[in-house]
């Protein structure tokens, strides 16, 4: 006589095999899409040089002394208003500030062709009336409501005259008023 069936069968079963080929292939297509639409952060350092001479308590300029090539610093002076370029030929007004859509947003700025053809000019006056003594640091004075990316351009446009040893003061606008007006008066025009 026949055994009655137990329910289990004697075969032996295996587990179905699992196939990664389609998830390979998913993995093949995102990846490259992936580093295609990734942004990588690139980060530049600007290396600032000691400024001196502002004083922000209110007091006007420091009498400090001072080599030659300090004397003959330049200096960018960015108000909310104007740029101006202030030398040992006197200080000169360099642009107004006008305003233009950034990213859908309107922000100031101020006109960096004219800063380079300033800069280009107060570079040859001095390669002619001062040829011994190399100029490489200049100070951009600014308010402290100046955007931070017009300082920095204005720092690559005085980079691009071989003025590679930039400086930042901010001050307020009472002290760059202050700073203009003895610039002007100690042989501006």
């Amino acid at each position: 006589m026949a055994k009655p069936a137990s329910g289990r069968s004697h075969r032996i079963r295996h587990a179905p095999e699992i196939d990664l080929l389609p998830v390979m292939n998913l993995f093949c297509v995102i990846i490259p899409f992936l580093l295609l639409s990734a942004s990588f952060l690139e980060i530049s350092i600007i290396e600032m040089a000691p400024t001196e001479g502002i004083s922000t308590s209110g007091a006007g300029t420091t009498s400090l002394a001072q080599s030659e090539e300090q004397q003959l610093q330049p200096k960018v002076i960015m108000t909310a208003e104007q740029m101006f370029l202030g030398t040992v030929f006197g200080t000169r007004p360099i642009s107004a500030v006008t305003r233009e859509y950034r990213d859908g947003e309107l922000v100031d700025t101020y006109d960096y062709q004219a800063l380079s053809e300033a800069l280009g000019d107060f570079r040859e006056e001095l390669d002619r009336e001062f040829a011994s003594i190399p100029v490489h640091k200049i100070t951009i004075l600014t308010e402290d409501n100046v955007r931070y990316d017009n300082i920095v351009m204005a720092i690559d446009v005085c980079a691009d005259h071989g003025f590679d040893q930039p400086g930042l003061q901010v001050a307020a606008y009472s002290v760059l008023q202050r700073q203009l007006n003895s610039m002007t008066a100690s042989g501006g025009e």
